[in-house]
């Protein structure tokens, strides 16, 4: 298994990685916008040793991924081997310090990176050429270095451009099967479409360092003052609902709260993994989860400009996207659901909710990831649903579950209901390599987002010319002449009032050619 290259839409100073590249000038002075807000340590090094370019940032936490201080701080017309020669020498001091098994139990090391160079980095028209001469770079050192790299993009035209070029590429490992490839084509196919939403479950968390149901009850004790003995009796309890009622009584004995210990625990995820930043490249307007942590919002949030509705406490009227928390949200840790009773009083608090995850099961199809699918609510939720749907002939599945492995005969029980795609089809248990397995889901999820990618940002501005072919430099040509002669126009005002005009709009700003701000700068002018 080779190390692959990913491309992801995110801000990598939150990505759960290794290491990772944080461009500075040749004193080895970043700009301020790579640091965290809370950030206190130091924010640049001395100075690079004579005739290096590439030193480990100090004074960052350890427990945190690792910067990387790399001189990319060039100058326009700069031959681009400079910048790549950067990036050879920061794989070079990456790879000389590397020790220990990788973080957050992957497989192989993560190692990102941004676009070099097209900040301030005078590349910053030429971006197209960098993408060109950088993946096929990345790939080479994910091969040499045995490790998986991923190219975090911040913006939509970087992201698309990234995407248009490695698609021509069609360089993808030996694990996305053919079968695999062509259930990804499929699932994109539904998300291109408005028809896919998603249903993450604990297992999308621990690739960010964050544990599964069975993990975090064990943390729980052992907050709880359980003593070893006490939390393998634990274990035999036969519902976990009961372990959670159980941990709660012992955590009051102490003036503790269960919100709290849930809170202390899930601290650790600071950074969202791989997975959640793949998925929320996707083309999708409807995610519902059981987890309580914040990493998907996180994540999405760089790929939703309008923001994003949490139900049921954070409602936005001017956007079309909203993750529905079935379980509640750290931010309220008194109204999680985790216990026998909090599970009894669902109905009573969250019963329209429930009728919204009913409703997107029906209408949707959906895709589950991390998910076990033995959680009690989603099978009294699925349960009606089902009953619903007997009566009508010829339904489809409910959606799509992406399993790490074979889970036996409890797949079973949906068999009728939801399409399985496994990752590797041995069964799951003792021995099984999650790790890897969890790995080739990445991969298929990496796949999967390269098939919904859109040309429409690179249709305007010119710094990514060098992706377009012909006939996508004349279109983006006749738009932008379209948009100009319109907007300096002098009768504007009354081509905004016609019927037409909204959706033309849309249509120009989802290209990524903003009407508003030619608007703006006429009467600037």
């Amino acid at each position: 298994m080779a190390g692959h290259v990913f491309v992801v839409r995110g801000d990598i100073r939150k990505l759960a990685c290794d290491a990772w590249l944080m461009p500075c000038d040749y004193k080895a002075r970043p700009g301020a916008g790579w640091f965290p807000c809370d950030y206190s340590g130091p924010c640049h090094a001395d100075s690079f040793p004579d005739g290096q370019r590439v030193q480990r940032l100090p004074g960052w936490p350890d427990d945190s991924p690792t910067p990387w201080l790399v001189d990319v701080g060039g100058f326009e017309q700069l031959d681009l081997s400079w910048y790549l020669n950067g990036v050879r020498e920061f794989f070079d001091a990456v790879h000389r310090s590397a020790s220990g098994p990788p973080r957050f139990l992957r497989a192989k090391r993560l190692i990102a990176m941004p676009l070099i160079g097209t900040g301030a980095g005078g590349a910053a028209e030429r971006a197209g050429e960098v993408i060109h001469e950088l993946l096929p770079e990345l790939e080479r050192q994910a091969k040499q270095r045995d490790v998986d790299i991923a190219l975090v993009l911040k913006n939509t035209s970087s992201y698309a451009a990234a995407q248009a070029e490695r698609a021509g590429r069609n360089t993808w490992p030996d694990e996305l099967t053919p079968a695999l490839q062509k259930a990804a084509e499929g699932l994109a196919d539904r998300a291109v479409k408005g028809e896919l939403a998603l249903f993450l479950g604990a297992g999308v968390g621990t690739a960010a360092g964050l544990p599964d149901w069975g993990k975090m009850l064990q943390d729980l004790a052992v907050q709880a003052g359980f003593s070893d003995p006490e939390c393998k009796a634990l274990t035999k309890v036969r519902s976990s609902l009961d372990q959670a009622t159980i941990v709660e009584r012992r955590l009051k004995d102490r003036s503790d709260t269960l919100g709290a210990a849930l809170q202390r625990i899930f601290e650790r995820g600071r950074h969202y993994a791989l997975t959640h930043a793949l998925l929320a490249a996707l083309p999708i307007h409807e995610v519902i989860t059981t987890n309580y942590d914040q990493l998907f919002e996180a994540a999405w949030s760089n790929n939703v400009p309008r923001g994003i509705s949490i139900l049921p406490n954070k409602m936005l009227a001017d956007t079309p996207h909203w993750l529905l928390k079935m379980h509640g949200c750290l931010s309220q840790p008194d109204r999680l659901v985790l216990t026998r009773d909090s599970y009894t009083r669902y109905n009573e608090y969250l019963p329209a909710l429930e009728g919204i995850v009913q409703a997107f099961l029906v209408t949707r199809h959906m895709l589950f990831v991390g998910f076990s699918l033995t959680d009690d609510n989603f099978h009294r939720i699925v349960d009606a649903v089902r009953r619903m749907r007997s009566e009508v002939p010829g339904n489809s599945r409910l959606g799509t579950v992406l399993s790490l492995g074979d889970g036996g005969l409890v797949e079973s029980l949906w068999e009728h209901d939801l399409h399985r795609v496994r990752m590797l089809d041995q069964p799951t248990g003792d021995g099984f390599p999650l790790p890897e397995a969890a790995r080739r889901l990445e991969i298929f999820l990496d796949y999967l987002s390269m098939k919904t990618r859109t040309m429409a940002h690179l249709l305007v501005g010119r710094r990514f010319d060098s992706l377009l072919t012909g006939g996508e430099r004349r279109l983006r040509d006749s738009l932008l002449t379209f948009v100009t002669e319109l907007t300096t126009d002098a009768d504007f005002d009354s081509v905004r009032q016609t019927v037409a005009w909204p959706q033309i709009e849309q249509l120009l700003n989802t290209l990524g050619c903003s009407v508003a701000t030619n608007s703006r700068q006429k009467s600037a002018s």
